[in-house]
């Protein structure tokens, strides 16, 4: 009896060890510290606040292993002042692709894959630094607007995998049961009320590389909204760039349609983005760069029932230069950016210089 014990053990503990392996911890990172000079050429005096010193930081903490055929990758992000945020698992069974679930992370968008800056998106930091949402036509954007994006609630996906498809490309396919801010506070996470009445979100992003050194994206995102709205919340659009040398040219177009019960004077119907970009490596550790993004914020001047029903359209834009150095782990930047009718505000300017310096381990 003793004999069949220690046999049965035995043959257990080589199932277990073939089915699954202990999985290996990482941590990543990144440190930056910064010296920013704003001013304007606006009346707004809100808008001169002069010169500041900041440090930020965030890291990751990842770990992969394999168990009953799967290989699996978990990473769990920690910034700012030790918050935890931004939790993926993801699980890929050879041909079959991969399944991702996520809180707060998993972004699909297409909205930066134009992007060819050494330093980042001029509507990505700074002054007109955060997109907002605008899920509501009545409400006016405070400042830059990209659209939503999936990576902001918790979701599901789904990753084709790579070589299924002819010139290497890839589907993802991502679900929101609920369109609600959630926080990574708990294996046993319960649901949040939706942000202005909506109820689910789903995003797909399509990507692919049909010659060499060209890269082409393009996704759709929808909120679907629950009550009487006469359209869902979407954004959608598509960007591409092409490598060739030491050059790289990247130019990208998105729309944004903020949901709405009905059209209504001074409603914003949409915002009409455009974009274009060009680097150029000066050698292995000097490269420079000029980016161009414009945003059209599309205004009804009349309600539905009025035949005329006229629009109002507001252009911003931002002209970025910036040049990056890199040595070994450290990267020094500098990025300028000059905005116009920023905040969507007719003659209100203003200017950014970011000096920046860069530590990844």
């Amino acid at each position: 009896m003793k004999t069949i014990k220690i046999t049965l053990a035995v043959l257990i503990s080589f199932a277990v060890s073939a089915i699954s392996f202990a999985g290996e911890l990482t941590v990543t990172g990144s440190a930056k510290a910064t010296y920013s000079i704003r001013s304007s050429e606006s009346t707004t005096s809100a808008l001169n606040t002069g010169k500041g010193i900041g440090i930020a930081n965030e890291f990751s903490l990842g770990a992969s292993g394999e168990a009953a055929g799967f290989s699996w990758v978990y990473a769990q992000d920690i910034d700012g002042a030790t918050v935890q945020d931004d939790a993926s698992i993801k699980l890929t069974y050879g041909s079959y692709g991969t399944v991702a679930v996520n809180v707060s992370e998993g972004g699909n968008s297409s909205k930066y894959k134009w992007d060819t800056n050494v330093y980042a998106p001029g509507s990505d930091y700074g002054f007109s630094g955060t997109s907002k949402v605008n899920h509501k036509a009545g409400l006016k954007a405070g400042s830059w607007t990209n659209g939503n994006d999936i990576g902001q609630y918790s979701n599901i996906q789904y990753h084709t995998p790579s070589g299924l498809l002819p010139s290497g490309t890839t589907v993802k396919v991502a679900f929101a049961p609920t369109a609600a801010k959630t926080e990574n506070n708990s294996s046993n996470g319960s649901g949040a009320p939706a942000l202005d009445g909506a109820e689910n979100a789903y995003q797909v992003q399509v990507a692919t590389a049909p010659v060499e050194g060209l890269a082409l994206s393009a996704s759709f995102y929808q909120e679907k909204m629950g009550g009487e709205h006469a359209n869902d919340y979407e954004s959608y659009g598509l960007s591409g760039k092409y490598a060739v040398g030491p050059f790289t040219i990247g130019a990208g177009r998105f729309q944004v349609v903020p949901a709405s019960s009905k059209i209504t004077a001074g409603n914003v119907r949409q915002f009409e983005n455009k974009s274009y970009g060009l680097s150029f490596n000066v050698n292995e550790a000097l490269a420079v760069s000029y980016g161009h993004e414009e945003s059209v914020q599309v205004s009804s001047n009349d309600d539905e029932d009025k035949i005329s029903n006229t629009t109002t359209q507001v252009k911003s834009t931002i002209q970025a230069i910036q040049a990056a150095y890199t040595i070994g782990g450290m990267t020094l930047s500098i990025a300028n950016k000059e905005l116009d009718n920023f905040d969507y505000t007719t003659d209100k300017n203003a200017n950014e210089t970011v000096v920046s310096m860069a530590l990844a381990f």
